[in-house]
């Protein structure tokens, strides 16, 4: 996430009126992998005469409305219809759900509570765009008591590959980084042929509870 957002972020709460930041609880980082849905959620934490619940998207230039929910109902901006829905539905307590979050979803979101006579009241949640890639296994027999496993996988941030109850003598781990931000990386491990038996490599996303498993190693041994 660009350092601009998280300068708005800073920000906005230095301008908040003292103790209006406590009125609304907001998560203040919400991570999805890419593809995921992520809902943002939203809620003012004293009762007050609400008007109308607008959320933004903070950008490097002004902001983007995204919804607005008020007495006359729900109303999600044309360049989000599809992309966006509510959630939770309410002058109090208003969440959004964003479908199959893209690089582009990735950013700080305002929800604003407009109230009279205090005027606005926000809370601000910034959504991490996680990617997971992989993994690809690459298997060679070296001899009868030993095999060499390579393990790659592909992700932002860097996932982490876990070589899953097995006898490993040796390992290196080599990291890549892309232009486009992802980072590959593959662990290479020297195992002894017993215990592969159904055992199994996993990779996870370093703040994401996303997770995969490759097929038994014992059974790409075989093939």
């Amino acid at each position: 996430m660009s350092a601009a957002l998280y300068n708005s972020l800073f920000i906005l709460l230095i301008i908040l009126p003292k103790g209006f930041s406590q009125l609304v609880r907001t998560q203040q980082v919400v991570t999805a992998t890419l593809g995921e849905d992520a809902v943002l959620n939203c809620e003012l934490m004293k009762t007050k005469d609400v008007r109308q619940v607008t959320w933004q998207k903070l950008t490097t230039g002004p902001n983007e409305n995204v919804a607005t929910y008020s007495k006359r109902g729900p109303n999600v901006n044309p360049p989000f219809k599809g992309k966006v829905e509510f959630e939770d539905e309410g002058l109090q307590n208003c969440s959004i759900i964003i479908r199959g979050v893209s690089r582009g979803d990735e950013s700080c979101y305002k929800c604003l509570f407009n109230t009279f006579p205090d005027g606005p009241i926000s809370g601000t949640t910034c959504l991490q765009v996680n990617e997971l890639y992989g993994p690809s296994l690459l298997i060679t027999q070296t001899n009868n008591s030993h095999t060499t496993l390579s393990c790659s996988a592909t992700g932002r941030p860097a996932p982490i590959v876990t070589w899953d109850d097995m006898m490993i003598e040796h390992s290196t781990t080599v990291d890549v980084t892309h232009p486009n931000g992802t980072i590959t990386v593959t662990t290479t491990a020297t195992v002894a042929v017993a215990s592969l038996t159904d055992k199994e490599v996993s990779i996870q996303s370093l703040s994401s509870s996303d997770k995969r498993r490759m097929q038994p190693a014992q059974e790409a041994v075989k093939r």
